[in-house]
Formats: C-alpha cells, structure tokens, sequence
C-alpha cells in the first residue's frame, strides 16, 4: 500500500498508550481497518477529549484537511419485543425491492408490517399505526412503544413472527377482517456503537458527533462507520466510501 506517515504522536494515559498514524491514501472503511490491523494496531480509537484535541491539534498543524475514518462503527442488532431468541428469531420479510431497512433516518428503529405482508423500518414515534401465538388486533394507532406497553400490559407483547406459516396465517386473518392499513409489530432494532479494536474501557462511550447536523442520522443503512471531519465532529458514513484514515498502535491492557 502506498502512504505517506504524515504525523506519529505519543498519547500518554493512565492505562496504555496510544500511537496514532495518519494515511492520506483512500480507502472503504473495511480496507482501512484491514491495513491498519496487518500494519498496527487497528483504526484509531479516541476515549475522551484530551486524546481528541491532541489528535486534531496535531492532524490540523500537519496540513490535515479532508475527512478520515476511525475505528468507530455500529452493528444493527435486529430484536423481538417479547425477547424471542429460538429458531425462527432470524426470520424476516422485508420489502426488498424498497431495499428495506434502509434507516432512512436514525429513528427509525422500530418494523411496521404492511398490507401486503412486507415489513419497513420506521420511526417508533409515529402515532398512525394500529398494531396486532394467539394474535389481537387493535385499530386505535398508538407509537410503537405504546403500543408494546399496551400489549404487555394486556397479553404478552407485539407479534412475533418466526416462519413464513406464521407470517401467511397472520396476514391471511388479518384481509378476512377488512385490515387495510400498517401496524406495529415486535420488531425493532438497537444501534451498537463500537470500537474496531474491541476496546470497552472507561472511555469507550467518548463521542464527539456533529450535533447540528444531527449526526448520527442514518440517512441509508450502510452508514454503519464513522468519519471524523477537519474540524474534529464526527459523522456517520458508508462504509464502502474511500477515505484516508487513523491508525492506532499501543499496549493495551485488554483483549479483542
């Protein structure tokens, strides 16, 4: 890989201590962090302000302009309301041709079922939906949460589906009703913020996101990795962009 080193500067804390490297080649998230773990450590983690005004003051007196990734990316952990784990957890019916979920943005976290059976991520705090093994529906639209309080508090929780049968029957009930219209089930996603070289320490939480643009706003479903701009905000962005990049190298007190 050509690069150019254009800064190296030594993070001193209480725990380890931090080597970052600067790559001004671009490259997708995923290159950079196969690089910097075969050259490195792994892409750079930054766990309070201290290390990430240093970073800038430093990046910033080395010319440093552009946006570059670092170690910071999120996996969308997909989840049923009543905590259903078993075989069929896994099973989805999204519609594809929408490229469904696509986290148009980042609220929505919860899965509306339409009225041809397909499934969409949407905001959880619409109050236009009705929601629904023994399946209720109920017509009166409520956000999604209150939704799942109203059946926790009536049955066991939102629907569950785990099979295409369950899926088919559910639906097929559902038409002989006259039902026309969206609604809430048991499906709703967590986004999980981690450190590409595993690191859960004390300062694994930092983050210095670009508020005013209401970063992190999901605008597509690939914007799972992190680029930290020339003013030191952070943005969510896709990971298969070419950027140039942060690697870190250090003693750490931890395992991946």
């Amino acid at each position: 890989l050509k690069r150019r080193i254009t800064m190296e500067r030594i993070l001193l804390g209480a725990i380890f201590t931090r080597h970052y490297h600067f790559f001004s080649e671009p490259l997708t998230w995923n290159e950079a962090q196969t690089f910097c773990r075969q050259k490195y450590t792994d892409l750079a983690t930054i766990e309070n302000s201290e290390e990430h005004n240093l970073l800038y003051k430093t990046l910033q007196s080395a010319g440093y302009t552009s946006d570059v990734w670092i170690g910071l990316y999120s996996e969308i952990d997909w989840k049923w309301s009543d905590g259903y784990t078993g075989a069929g957890a896994d099973y989805r019916h999204w519609r594809s041709d929408y490229n469904e979920p696509e986290f148009y943005h980042a609220s929505q976290l919860c899965v509306r079922s339409g009225d041809l059976g397909n499934w969409w991520d949407d905001d959880c705090a619409l109050n236009q939906l009705p929601f629904t093994r023994h399946y209720h529906f109920f017509s009166e639209p409520l956000t999604w949460n209150e939704a799942q309080t109203f059946c926790r508090q009536k049955y066991t929780d939102l629907a569950t589906i785990e099979n295409s049968e369950e899926h088919n029957l559910l639906y097929k009930t559902l038409q002989s009703a006259g039902y026309s219209s969206d609604v809430w089930i048991g499906l709703y996603s967590e986004i999980d913020w981690k450190w590409s070289d595993g690191y859960t320490g004390a300062g694994a939480d930092y983050r210095h996101w670009r508020s005013i643009y209401n970063e992190p706003q999901f605008y597509n479903a690939s914007q799972l990795c992190v680029k930290a701009g020339s003013f030191g905000n952070w943005w969510d962005d896709d990971c298969a962009q070419k950027r140039q990049f942060i690697c870190n190298k250090g003693n750490f007190n931890y395992s991946i």
